[in-house]
């Protein structure tokens, strides 16, 4: 054996060296253990710190921590704040795309007062999970908490708004008095000027919109003016302090099938918008008047004999003849009244009420169907447009305006009763009956001079009448006579216009059968009247059957 291998075999290796390994086997660990508990990183992105503290503000899911603010520092344009919170890798799995997270602190709104409990221990991050697969790292603070968890079942829908006022967020949804969903949002599309919500209806309530649901603005108070009367309707307390939309399907219509999410609904200023929404096929057609139209607005119902199949659309109808108005633009002197004939009102299948309409109206119209103006509100002078057949009516010709059928009209009854009246009064002013009485008082003033004078002759006695006497006195009473007939023939002249058979006495007896027959329709209105005074500005109460009293 040599020296060397004597000394490699009884050589022994220090453990000094293998101390840095182990340091650093250890420090690797340590890394690995520290990095796999410290969970995830994300960032979030808000407006302001406002109650943010770093290290101290903590994350939290259904009041259970499941994370911390680690750092809080201005994005590089220093528009907004990005903080950057450790959430705890139980929970990685929560970090969804569509996950929501808002700031818990003291608010006061129309749910109530919340986050007092933050006063003494600080503002703290609520976290809302998603319902998606697909996570994220990077979310944006809310300015307001969500009013519907994620978890909560149910439908989302979108209402469209034109002329409707604003709603809130938070508004409640109502079907039949009953609260059943919330609006989220409220977005105002400038472009298309309308106001755009998105709403939700709790389970199993979404299964009560179909296709042919209806929403309207429920004020809680709803005043009508119109040529229908005056109608107030008033709700509950509640509902006229907070309003409220509700939806149905309107009265005497089947629900149809249930729509699905997402869909959109036109939201209508009240209920009775909301059932003329319905009326989407109809047609228009023009209307002349030789009458005024002062009163009929547009929005007037179109009726015939009391059944209503229509809507005013313009009262006048803007139409452009001749790159003028159509009231100027001929010597027409009629005025044109645009009108849309609502199938749906005739019947309620559309497509049914439109060919019974269209094969039919030329039918009527020979047979004098005409239109004529009504007054529907003896208080604010509101018209609407009646449909009747008038037997004696002007032979119906085929006439168009700029593309737009016209249908035939004529002179409503008060109208033409009134023009009748007019021109009896002014015949009466012409037939100068002043005059006729005068000549009558004449005449009855010369028959007492005649008749005196007759009388003085019969008395006298013939024995001591001298000739020249009784001749001059004969003269006289001849004269007298002779004036008396001309003055009676010129009487009887005037009174003939007066006799029956004459053209002033038949008008006179037209007018008053008119005047008459007017007055017979009137006496239901006048009973109505003396029944309820306030007829005229509240809808006349239904009287109910009286019913017998059993005896006792």
């Amino acid at each position: 054996m040599t020296q060397s291998a004597k000394i490699k075999q009884g050589a022994k290796i220090s453990p000094i060296w293998i101390l840095p390994f182990i340091a650093l086997f250890v420090g690797i660990w340590m890394v690995y253990q520290y990095q796999s508990a410290k969970g995830e990183e994300v960032f979030i992105r808000m407006p302001h710190a406002e109650g943010i503290i770093t290290g101290k503000t903590q994350i939290k899911v259904r009041s259970v921590n499941m994370g911390v603010i680690t750092d809080v520092k201005l994005s590089d344009d220093r528009k907004y704040v990005i903080a950057r919170a450790e959430i705890d890798k139980r929970y990685q799995h929560l970090l969804t795309e569509d996950a929501k997270i808002w700031v818990v602190k003291p608010r006061i709104d129309k749910a109530g007062i919340t986050g007092l409990n933050t006063l003494l221990s600080g503002v703290y991050l609520e976290f809302s999970p998603g319902s998606i697969e697909d996570t994220s790292s990077y979310f944006t603070l809310l300015d307001e908490p969500p009013l519907i968890a994620h978890d909560i079942k149910g439908g989302r829908f979108n209402l469209l708004s034109r002329n409707s006022e604003v709603i809130e967020v938070g508004t409640g949804l109502y079907y039949k008095g009953y609260e059943v969903g919330q609006i989220e949002t409220a977005h105002f599309d400038w472009q298309e000027q309308t106001m755009r919500y998105q709403i939700f209806i709790k389970a199993p309530f979404q299964n009560l919109v179909t296709f042919n649901t209806v929403f309207w603005v429920n004020s809680g108070l709803e005043v009508d003016l119109s040529a229908d009367g005056i109608n107030i309707k008033t709700g509950s307390l509640s509902k006229m302090l907070k309003g409220g939309i509700s939806f149905r399907v309107p009265e005497r219509e089947k629900p149809g099938d249930i729509v699905t999410a997402g869909h959109i609904f036109s939201l209508s200023k009240n209920y009775k918008k909301a059932l003329e929404q319905r009326y989407f096929l109809y047609d228009y057609y023009v209307i002349q008047f030789e009458q005024s139209i002062r009163g009929l607005n547009a929005g007037a119902p179109v009726e015939y004999r009391g059944i209503r199949i229509g809507t005013v659309v313009e009262s006048p109808a803007m139409l452009i003849v001749d790159d003028k108005p159509a009231y100027f633009a001929t010597e027409d002197t009629r005025v044109p009244v645009l009108i849309k004939v609502e199938y749906k009102r005739i019947f309620y299948n559309g497509k049914v009420s439109k060919n019974f309409w269209q094969s039919h109206l030329k039918t009527w119209l020979k047979k004098g169907m005409r239109a004529s103006l009504k007054p529907g509100n003896l208080i604010t002078g509101a018209l609407y447009i009646d449909f009747d057949i008038y037997t004696d009516a002007p032979k119906y010709q085929v006439e168009t305006i700029a593309n737009y059928p016209i249908l035939p009209s004529i002179s409503s009854g008060f109208s033409v009763l009134t023009n009748q009246i007019s021109e009896v009064l002014t015949k009466f002013n012409k037939l100068n009956i002043e005059g006729s009485l005068a000549q009558f008082e004449k005449s009855m003033s010369k028959y007492e001079i005649l008749a005196s004078q007759i009388s003085s002759l019969i008395e006298q006695d013939y024995t001591q009448i001298v000739p020249e006497n009784f001749n001059q006195t004969m003269t006289q009473v001849t004269q007298s006579m002779a004036q008396f007939d001309q003055t009676m023939k010129q009487f009887r002249k005037t009174m003939s216009d007066y006799e029956d058979g004459s053209q002033v006495y038949e008008e006179i007896k037209s007018t008053l059968a008119e005047i008459k027959q007017l007055s017979q329709e009137l006496q239901p209105f006048t009973k109505s009247l003396n029944e309820q005074p306030n007829m005229m500005l509240f809808d006349k109460n239904n009287t109910q059957d009286i019913e017998p009293r059993s005896k006792k």
